[in-house]
């Protein structure tokens, strides 16, 4: 994450105030954070004394890497502001503050490693690979890299690990899947035991519910295509019939048949495949043939085995849902690649 401080007044007074600026420093120190600070302040804070040995070394490197910090706090959706001022934190501010009390991160569990909890270790993995790809386009890969502590479980153990860690004070990431198969379908099983917490920012978290049915809906186009033209028959030629419309609500794993789509608009009140695709049609025909259970295990395969320079490459206009989600991504997990020695 990007941790701005803008002043620390009262500090060398005020034991909490020392101790909230020396975890941040620390994790700014050991790589699991971004940090940015007025140069002039920083420097105030150096010949202030009240810092030395490793603490002291890392100011300096907070200093001289101040001006190149500042040029990045816009490619990015937010950044956390801590305000020194105040115990009480205000949360989310319009358009891109996340405003903390030092007082947060009196506890040094607090500039841990964010959290960043799914319903599959997988969908996480995708989702920082997607989230690379953005600091690719900002240019930043070289000096920057996406990290979280990954929590998954699917049923009731997602929003178990969910409200445990705001519990324990944590700033928490979870993206679900809506398990929609149809637009006008509610959300179903995991997400739908998430309805207590309102969408986007919340207290120490931002909660998005995929729009799509699941993770796999969003597996950028050429990707899928390179991973399915490997299987032989007309999987690969199905798939690449769809529209990003139609892709968007299909069971990626199970596929979709003519007659299973005009069910799922009967059901639901409201024609939607039926929209799409002619009368003529026939019933047990394929809309989408079954990619398998396997889908989103193999295009990671395929994603992790390539370059982020060429993943970049094979991401296109149909792919923005998948571009905008992985930029929050990106924006929660970016912290420096290399630590401070």
């Amino acid at each position: 994450m990007i941790i701005v401080i803008n002043d620390v007044p009262g500090m060398a007074a005020d034991p909490d105030k020392i101790q909230a600026f020396s975890n941040i420093l620390m994790a700014f120190g050991e790589g699991k954070h971004v940090l940015w600070m007025p140069s002039k302040k920083v420097l105030e804070i150096i010949e202030s004394g009240e810092f030395s040995g490793r603490n002291l070394k890392i100011l300096h490197e907070l200093k001289d890497s101040a001006r190149l910090t500042k040029s990045i706090l816009n490619e990015f959706d937010f950044f956390i502001d801590v305000d020194f001022t105040t115990r009480s934190s205000t949360g989310f501010v319009e358009p891109n503050r996340l405003v903390l009390s030092y007082f947060h991160f009196v506890d040094s569990a607090s500039v841990q490693l964010p959290i960043f909890v799914a319903e599959n270790l997988s969908d996480i993995d995708f989702y920082i690979l997607g989230s690379k790809v953005h600091l690719r386009e900002k240019k930043l890969l070289s000096a920057y890299d996406v990290s979280f502590r990954h929590i998954a479980g699917g049923g009731n153990t997602t929003i178990t690990s969910f409200r445990y860690n705001l519990l324990r004070n944590e700033l928490v990431l979870c993206v679900l899947d809506s398990d929609k198969k149809h637009p006008a379908a509610g959300v179903q099983t995991t997400a739908a035991r998430f309805s207590k917490y309102p969408l986007g920012w919340g207290v120490n978290y931002w909660l998005h519910i995929l729009e799509c049915t699941e993770a796999e809906n969003l597996v950028p186009w050429k990707v899928a295509e390179a991973v399915l033209s490997e299987i032989p028959g007309t999987v690969c030629q199905k798939f690449l019939q769809l529209t990003p419309e139609i892709r968007r609500y299909v069971d990626h794993k199970e596929g979709l048949t003519y007659s299973n789509a005009l069910d799922a608009d009967a059901q639901h009140g409201a024609e939607f495949w039926a929209a799409h695709f002619p009368a003529v049609f026939e019933p047990e025909s394929w809309i989408c043939e079954p990619l398998g259970a396997r889908f989103l295990e193999k295009c990671i395969e395929f994603m992790s085995g390539i370059t982020i320079h060429k993943l970049a490459e094979m991401i296109d206009d149909r792919d923005m849902p998948y571009v905008n989600l992985c930029r929050m991504v990106a924006s929660w997990g970016v912290g420096p690649k290399r630590a401070i020695r």
